[in-house]
């Protein structure tokens, strides 16, 4: 356990690692299924760019939720 008032390195590598993996699987995953959805429903190129951007939006909300709670569960002092 680090000391108080000093930053545990370890934590702060684990934390931003695994939302890095975790934070490109589920933005590519969203604008992925964005994309299939509006081209499925032959929505038109202004859609499917619309779709897509929802996607992305959604992946990026999620990544900042996998950090917040992961920073909650190994803090970084």
């Amino acid at each position: 356990m680090a000391a108080a008032g000093t930053t545990n390195w370890t934590n702060v590598v684990n934390v931003l690692g695994a939302t890095a993996i975790v934070g490109s699987e589920a933005v590519g995953a969203g604008g992925a299924t964005g994309w299939a959805l509006a081209s499925l429903m032959k929505l038109g190129d202004q859609a499917v760019l619309v779709a897509t951007l929802v996607g992305v939006a959604i992946g990026l909300v999620t990544t900042v939720a996998f950090l917040r709670s992961a920073y909650r569960a190994e803090p970084f002092n």
